[in-house]
């Protein structure tokens, strides 16, 4: 099961499949759609690729949550993210299930997008991993792969920065994470930065390979719901509906483990086991969390921080144009009306 590249096993993976449920609600639909009609005859529209920190949507879905709130939905589900983020930046979406450190980029494609949810933190999920590197003299001047997008050069950066070094002091490769995961275990590269399942399988497979970092206990990946300011505005209800089913679906996910993860691994092309395995890792977060944590301003693992700490990181590698504080890509007030 993989973050970017997702496994096509079944017609609801295809590209832009789609899954409608629900009724409508009586708000008005933003200017792209302004001459349409009233939103109970037009859905919320979704982005998203089938990842197991955001099964609460395909929970809520599948358990009728959205209709019971009162809302239409079509979750679209994508092949990757990056196919998902360009619909979002594109207005063929209203909202999307993104990794938060994209925002930064799409934010220059897209004004006004807002980040207005976290559903988890990585945790143990994602790490670097490599052999023969034990602090930042073991480092300088070793190959890490990575994947060119986003999240990977924030998280490879986090890394380096714990030893004092920069993305100079090393040779970078670009190689998607399978790729990568290929080449540590030929002994093409010293490092990748990878995400379960290949990092399990990296350390069973070589005994010499060790966790280098990861992101537990951090806020350097955090996946989330991100929407388009004017659709946040027109239809603010109706998002808050969406978000009130999100969170009955990782309810019934906590009070149903057996019957949640079938659901889930489904989705996933996964097993129930693998699913597990990578549940366990992650820090997934309820409305209750996202009060005390993605957007409480008082903690140290909040959202805007995140963002903080992604910007300049991402303005160096070429990826954002400008520097603007964390807090610009957050709306923290639909967490606080539920």
């Amino acid at each position: 099961m993989r973050r970017r590249t997702v496994i096509k096993s079944s017609a609801l993976l295809a590209l832009g499949a789609v899954s409608t449920v629900g009724l409508g609600s009586c708000t008005k639909q933003p200017s792209n759609q302004a001459d349409s009609g009233p939103t109970s005859d037009i859905p919320l529209r979704v982005a998203m690729v089938p990842w197991v920190g955001w099964s609460r949507a395909k929970i809520a879905e599948v358990q009728g949550f959205f209709e019971a709130e009162g809302i239409k939905v079509e979750q679209k589900v994508y092949d990757t993210v990056t196919a998902a983020n360009a619909a979002l930046v594109a207005k063929e979406v209203d909202l999307a299930w993104v990794v938060a450190a994209d925002l930064v980029v799409l934010a220059d494609e897209a004004p006004g997008l807002k980040f207005i949810m976290a559903c988890d933190y990585s945790g143990d999920v994602d790490a670097i991993v490599g052999r023969g590197i034990s602090g930042a003299d073991d480092a300088r001047n070793k190959t890490f792969a990575r994947e060119d997008v986003p999240y990977q050069i924030v998280f490879l950066n986090k890394y380096l920065q714990s030893l004092g070094l920069t993305e100079k002091d090393v040779k970078i490769v670009s190689l998607d994470v399978p790729a990568a995961a290929k080449a540590l275990t030929a002994g093409e590269v010293d490092a990748i930065a990878a995400y379960e399942p290949f990092v399990g399988n990296i350390l069973k497979e070589k005994a010499e390979t060790k966790t280098l970092f990861s992101a537990k206990d951090s806020n350097v990946i955090i996946n989330g719901l991100v929407g388009h300011s004017q659709v946040l505005q027109s239809r603010r209800q109706d998002v808050l509906a969406y978000m009130r089913a999100l969170n009955q679906g990782l309810d019934f996910f906590k009070g149903n483990p057996e019957e949640g993860t079938k659901i889930i691994a489904d989705w996933v092309a996964s097993t129930p086991t693998e699913v597990t395995a990578i549940m366990e890792k992650l820090n997934i977060l309820d409305l209750a969390a996202n009060k005390s944590i993605a957007f409480a301003s008082g903690n140290k693992l909040n959202v805007a921080n995140s963002f903080d700490s992604a910007v300049p990181v991402l303005v160096s590698a070429g990826k954002a144009t400008s520097e603007v504080p964390g807090i610009s890509f957050v709306d923290s007030s639909f967490v606080d009306a539920l």
